[in-house]
């Protein structure tokens, strides 16, 4: 009788400690659970934004590219255009220069003249330009040239950033009145070769070495008839 009793009780033990293993493997399943769904997420998930690559430094060109001047009236008087065409021929940089500030814009190459004085469009478009140092910066482009199918684009705010999306960017808080335009001009003529992006991923380069000549150039002329003036 206490063989049967000693085998009972040995079972019921067995039974207990077999309960109680399942009951812990349940509670460290349990607590291990969260950790499981708390993982990162398949780097190639559908809520995982893919990393933008970096543009590449532009090479140097070869041959210079040129700078034609024009002058161009409208409703607010005359005004200094330099234009370049780009490396691949299919886009222009439009420096377009009114009194004292400098207005950047780029287009379809031959498109300027049709377009520059349409409305705009109300698309703000976020690219990047790269300079031959490898110095990258974004550009805020406003496009315009409303009711046709040819891109014009002219800058809104340089460098955009999370701090300043849109508008005009002063280059210190003591000069308001230099725009998101002045500024971009003075990083252009601190290089000598850009790579801009037109659309994602889809970029064309353009020629800065001869710039400030051609800035030099084309703002000369206002320089000596001022001067007229005043004697």
């Amino acid at each position: 009788m206490k063989k049967v009793l000693s085998f009972l009780s040995a079972g019921v033990l067995l039974v207990s400690i077999g309960c109680s293993g399942n009951s812990r493997n349940t509670v460290s399943k349990a607590t291990t659970l969260p950790v499981v769904q708390a993982s990162p997420a398949p780097a190639n998930g559908s809520s995982t934004a893919a990393p933008v690559a970096p543009l590449p430094v532009p090479p140097g060109l070869s041959n210079h590219l040129r700078w034609r001047s024009e002058t161009v009236k409208d409703a607010f008087g005359s005004s200094i255009v330099l234009k370049q065409t780009s490396a691949d021929g299919k886009f222009d940089l439009v420096i377009l220069e009114k009194g004292s500030h400098s207005f950047v814009s780029f287009v379809r190459h031959s498109q300027w003249p049709s377009v520059h004085g349409r409305a705009a469009t109300g698309k703000l478009v976020n690219l990047r330009v790269r300079f031959e140092d490898g110095e990258e910066k974004h550009i805020e482009w406003d496009e315009l040239g409303a009711s046709t199918n040819k891109l014009y684009s002219v800058v809104w705010s340089y460098p955009a950033s999370a701090d300043n999306p849109v508008g005009p960017v002063a280059s210190s808080p003591a000069d308001a009145t230099v725009g998101g335009d002045d500024v971009l001009l003075q990083d252009m003529l601190k290089h000598t070769t850009m790579l801009l992006e037109i659309e994602p991923s889809v970029t064309t380069q353009f020629d800065l070495s001869s710039l400030a000549h051609a800035l030099e150039s084309s703002r000369s002329p206002k320089t000596v008839a001022s001067r007229h003036a005043a004697g």
